[in-house]
């Protein structure tokens, strides 16, 4: 945390710094790596969970969780094809607001089942939601930056992904073990967890949907146009 608060201030006074900061007054990219490091997350924490669950609380041996966990592991495979037929025809946000929303609601139900087929459904629409969420991220980088900075935008998005990922996974699991010491059961401390998880998902697409419309009207961004309706070298001009 402290190289994080401190990396910063150093490249600002870096004759040739690593990552040009100014990426981040780009308010659309802002929000789209802020949608996809909540769907890594998710994502991260909802794996963790459910296999943990799967086997110290519904009994399931290693093979047969594996079995399990191809379900959403289809559907996170198909998210990305689907995702790319979407970006030509779908606001970048709006994407990644709606699978936040879809993978939230499918984490809430994974919570509240107990009839496998019920648990498998839910757990392959995480799957999907949270897998066009995080892949998406990549997808719309390209969208709402320069072409002379994707390269470069798409490596800080990578880097800011995969390492919040990884504190909210520590997150989780402090969560999980503070509620066992507190004297939950396993079974419901992770679905309070999930549950947890769920309502960041969900509040995190609302809350940047919300920004979105604000910005729109005070005319810090301008609508996007449906990308199918505008030529390919005029997007990067155009406010997303």
């Amino acid at each position: 945390m402290v190289c994080l608060a401190v990396f910063p201030v150093r490249e600002r006074r870096a004759r040739y710094p690593l990552i040009d900061l100014s990426l981040f007054r780009n308010l659309p990219f802002d929000l789209v790596t802020f949608l996809g490091a909540v769907s890594n997350i998710s994502y991260a924490v909802t794996i963790f969970l459910v296999s943990l669950d799967v086997q110290t609380v519904r009994g399931l041996t290693p093979l047969q969780a594996g079995v399990l966990f191809l379900a959403p592991a289809t559907l996170v495979a198909l998210s990305g094809p689907i995702g790319a037929r979407l970006q030509p025809h779908f606001r970048p946000t709006l994407v990644m607001a709606m699978a936040g929303v879809v993978s939230g609601l499918a984490m809430l139900w994974l919570t509240s089942v107990t009839a496998w087929w019920a648990y498998v459904s839910a757990f392959a629409l995480c799957g999907f939601g949270l897998g066009l969420g995080w892949t998406f991220a990549n997808i719309a980088t390209q969208e709402v930056v320069d072409p002379d900075r994707a390269g470069e935008a798409s490596g800080v998005v990578l880097t800011i992904l995969v390492t919040i990922g990884g504190i909210g996974l520590a997150a989780a699991a402090t969560t999980v073990q503070a509620l066992t010491h507190a004297g939950y059961a396993n079974g419901s401390a992770y679905e309070i967890t999930l549950r947890l998880c769920a309502f960041l998902s969900l509040g995190a697409s609302v809350v940047v949907m919300v920004i979105r419309q604000l910005l729109v009207r005070r005319g810090l961004m301008k609508p996007l146009p449906m990308a199918a309706d505008v030529p390919a070298g005029q997007m990067a001009g155009l406010g997303r």
